[in-house]
């Protein structure tokens, strides 16, 4: 299990940025190695249009981005959860399945 103390503590002597939404907590280093994916277009605002091209990325917009209307449904939270999965094992499928969630919650929020 991934312990957000543990790696807090190890990430942040190499510069890493922490997130926390609800019971999720993500650490995206800046050394990290870029899972890129087909990219993804959505509307930030209805001025404000964004290519999403990492799970990198992804996990930013949910948790930086994500308008409040929004954050918290089931495939917003789905979509946080997927993109840590693929951002610790850095496997194919996984990249592929962050998408997808990324994907579908951006749909289910009026973005896509």
């Amino acid at each position: 299990m991934w312990n957000a103390a543990a790696a807090a503590s190890t990430a942040c002597s190499i510069g890493s940025l922490i997130y926390r939404s609800s019971r999720l907590a993500i650490v995206l280093s800046y050394s990290m190695p870029r899972l890129s994916f087909e990219p993804v277009d959505i509307w930030i605002s209805n001025s404000t249009r964004r290519t999403v091209t990492s799970v990198e990325e992804a996990a930013r917009v949910l948790m930086e981005e994500w308008p409040g209307t929004a954050a918290g449904t089931p495939s917003h939270m789905t979509a946080q959860r997927t993109c840590l999965a693929a951002l610790q094992s850095e496997r194919p499928k996984a990249i592929l399945a962050a998408r997808a969630a990324f994907l579908k919650a951006a749909e289910e929020a009026g973005m896509g």
